[in-house]
């Protein structure tokens, strides 16, 4: 039986740029910059994964955002702003 996942929560600034460079699905993504420095390419679930205007709609802001990682992806599901630290 396959274990359930919990939802994790990830912060940082949110830009945009291109992903998966060199692939047949090469394209204009956005991307979640943490304090850590981890980056990871944003997708909202329930939304297009290549164009969403919800996640584009992030770009520029400092975020928190709650979903689940898979690799270096994170889809989200609830997102809201935070104060610059």
């Amino acid at each position: 039986m396959a274990q359930k996942r919990k939802p994790e929560s990830v912060e940082g600034y949110v830009e945009s740029g291109v992903v998966l460079k060199g692939t047949a699905s090469q394209h204009e993504g956005v991307v979640l910059t943490t304090d850590q420095g981890e980056k990871l390419r944003l997708q909202r679930i329930g939304g297009n994964p290549f164009s969403d205007e919800v996640t584009k709609s992030l770009v520029g802001q400092r975020v928190r955002l709650e979903g689940y990682r898979l690799g270096s992806v994170f889809r989200f599901d609830k997102q809201e702003p935070t104060r610059e630290s």
